[in-house]
């Protein structure tokens, strides 16, 4: 089943329209390359499955009609709350931990001293996102940061092609089925995954080690194709917004 979380992004290709990236080397927390390498490849199966359910649940609750009560909330936006955001963290450490231990205290321990997710927080808000009160926008900054991964990229995106990007998202998701809680923990979880994603490639990039690079980029890259029948690659960038490449 494909994750009607990812259609918008070929109705985004069929409009003609563009994607960037937002993360450097500045945003290097996470120390041990060799260990985030194989908490990503050990947690990536629990993130999609519960994505998945997430997406179903949301196609129930169109299909029974319109949503009411806490599911009538507009838009895109949702009420932050930090213990939700420690919620999620709580739940990626437990099911690591269930399949490896010795690297769920590992994931515990660098998550604590490091403390990467209020950092990537303020790389939103630095390309004008706001992501502790909107989807749309925790969304742009999760595909263009794996973008960037897939890519080999180290450059950054200007504000203006950023919130290219941003339009043509809103103009695509529906996250109507979900409720205020339903929302900030979805975004939760694809800022985490973006996390552990982008400092195995920033810690690559940092230590100019290219094979190594290349091989982060590369699972980036497959996991999308695989996952999501989407390739990274084919996509650039224009003042417009996500285009895929001729």
């Amino acid at each position: 089943m494909r994750r009607q979380f990812f259609t918008v992004l070929w109705l985004l290709l069929g409009a003609k329209t563009g994607i960037a990236q937002i993360f450097s080397d500045q945003l290097l927390f996470l120390q041990s390359q060799t260990q985030f390498m194989t908490i990503q490849s050990q947690i990536y199966s629990d993130m999609s499955k519960r994505n998945l359910e997430w997406d179903e649940a949301n196609r129930t609750s169109r299909s029974a009609g319109s949503p009411t009560g806490a599911y009538a909330s507009s838009g895109f936006t949702y009420t932050a709350s930090k213990s939700v955001v420690e919620r999620v963290e709580a739940e990626i450490i437990s099911r690591l931990t269930r399949k490896n231990p010795a690297s769920g205290r590992n994931l515990a321990t660098a998550l604590n001293n490091t403390k990467p997710y209020p950092k990537y927080i303020a790389a939103f808000k630095a390309v004008g996102l706001d992501p502790e009160h909107d989807y749309a926008d925790v969304f742009t900054g999760y595909m263009l940061g794996m973008w960037r991964i897939a890519n080999g990229r180290a450059d950054n995106p200007t504000k203006e092609q950023v919130s290219a990007v941003r339009r043509q998202v809103a103009g695509h998701l529906d996250i109507s089925g979900l409720n205020n809680a339903d929302r900030q923990e979805k975004a939760a979880y694809l800022i985490y995954d973006l996390i552990f994603a982008n400092e195995a490639y920033e810690g690559s990039r940092k230590a100019n080690d290219r094979k190594l690079m290349q091989q982060d980029s590369d699972a980036v890259h497959q996991r999308f194709r695989r996952e999501n029948n989407l390739d990274l690659r084919n996509l650039t960038i224009t003042a417009n917004g996500l285009t895929g490449k001729k």
